[in-house]
């Protein structure tokens, strides 16, 4: 496969091709009639049964909102507001929505506020909110930019002013703990497997910055990797697999990295190529936004891909669903991608995989190496990038 180089494009150029692949064609749920509707008051599926998807609304960004669906029965359960282009996170207790946000005094323009609101799962009801300084990004629905740290006290917020730093919230407290400025130069925020608190970033030199945070929030030590991938060469998506004890990277030219981390800092296997001679004869590349994920007990791998990549199919929608045995690094399934654009995997006894095409939500059976489509949710969004489901130990 001969190499073309890769750049990242505007967000007027990714808008655009979200609406391109036909996220704005679908009749979203929260526009269907209301009698249709089973949400409003209290939301009594379980939250592990529910599908939430973070509905950035392209066209009016400053109405996007959060929202749920029973994943058994496809049944629109209700949403929460989250303003002008929101993040969201279900508690790793499943009781809480915690939505990042910013306001403008006059909607568009005026002052700025930058908030943590805490909306109750069951009613779906506001509960509080806790100012930030007003330096959220601006960005798309990447997991990356809005995470909890794995024992689900701090909140870590991705900020752009342009320079890149993490607002930590210590949500236990209700209030804003520290602004980690030492990640300017490195972007996305990833919960380190196996720590309680510690997350690291992707830094523009190919490294891997990984911070460690005290009891209150504060950072307590930090350290640098040595660079893991080229970033001219082979640059990687931002968004990990996760397992209890690594991290699963993605290029755009199909190598996976993997980065485990230990007392002494960082440590990286040798990498490997997703893609065989023939895969390689089409230029067969990954492609998306949320596009990979890792089920945890059987360590397979689901990635989007796409033939014929070229210069800026880095987010096209994918045209086949690749799923990988990390053991063997062998791939043991490939089924159509029905142009999907994220996913989420809830793990369990019968794990199951969500897909988002932008306006559909699609759901896998996932218990053996082939995906089984189950359902298909129709109309979840009126164009999203971002779909999760929830499994008692939090989400993206």
């Amino acid at each position: 496969m001969k190499k073309v180089v890769f750049r990242l494009s505007s967000l007027a150029s990714l808008l655009s091709m979200a609406l391109l692949v036909g996220v704005t064609t679908h009749v979203s749920a929260q526009n269907l009639p209301v009698e249709q509707l089973t949400g409003g008051h209290s939301v009594k599926v379980d939250p592990a049964d529910r599908v939430y998807v973070m509905d950035a609304v392209f066209m009016h960004l400053t109405d996007s909102r959060f929202n749920q669906f029973d994943r058994n029965t496809g049944k629109f359960l209700g949403m929460i507001p989250t303003s002008f282009n929101g993040f969201a996170q279900v508690s790793k207790d499943g009781k809480n929505v915690y939505v990042a946000t910013t306001y403008y005094e006059r909607v568009t323009r005026g002052k700025r506020t930058d908030v943590i609101e805490v909306w109750d799962n069951s009613t779906l009801s506001f509960v509080k909110e806790i100012e930030l300084p007003p330096k959220r990004a601006g960005a798309l629905n990447y997991n990356g930019m809005f995470r909890q740290t794995n024992d689900g006290q701090f909140l870590l917020l991705q900020n752009a002013t342009p320079a890149a730093s993490v607002s930590v919230v210590d949500i236990q407290k209700g209030a804003f703990a520290s602004e980690v400025t030492s990640t300017a130069g490195c972007w996305s925020t990833i919960p380190l497997p196996g720590t309680p608190r510690s997350f690291s970033t992707i830094c523009g030199d190919g490294a891997l910055l990984t911070i460690n945070l005290d009891k209150d929030g504060k950072v307590l030590s930090q350290n640098r990797s040595q660079p893991m991938f080229s970033v001219k060469d082979d640059p990687v998506f931002i968004t990990p697999g996760l397992l209890s004890d690594r991290m699963v990277f993605v290029s755009f030219y199909g190598n996976v990295y993997t980065a485990k981390p230990s007392a002494d800092g960082m440590s990286f296997e040798p990498s490997w190529s997703l893609l065989d001679q023939a895969d390689r004869a089409q230029n067969w590349v990954p492609g998306g936004y949320n596009l990979l994920a890792v089920e945890p007990k059987s360590e397979r791998l689901y990635i989007f891909m796409h033939p014929e990549g070229k210069e800026g199919s880095h987010k096209n929608p994918a045209v086949e669903l690749w799923v990988y045995d990390l053991k063997s690094k062998k791939r043991v399934a490939r089924i159509p991608g029905l142009d999907a654009l994220s996913m989420d995997i809830i793990p369990g006894k019968k794990p199951q995989l969500l897909t988002l095409d932008g306006g559909n939500a699609h759901i896998y059976d996932i218990s053996a190496p082939e995906p089984k489509l189950v359902r298909t949710i129709e109309g979840v969004s009126e164009s999203a990038l971002q779909i999760m489901g929830w499994s008692g130990s939090g989400n993206g």
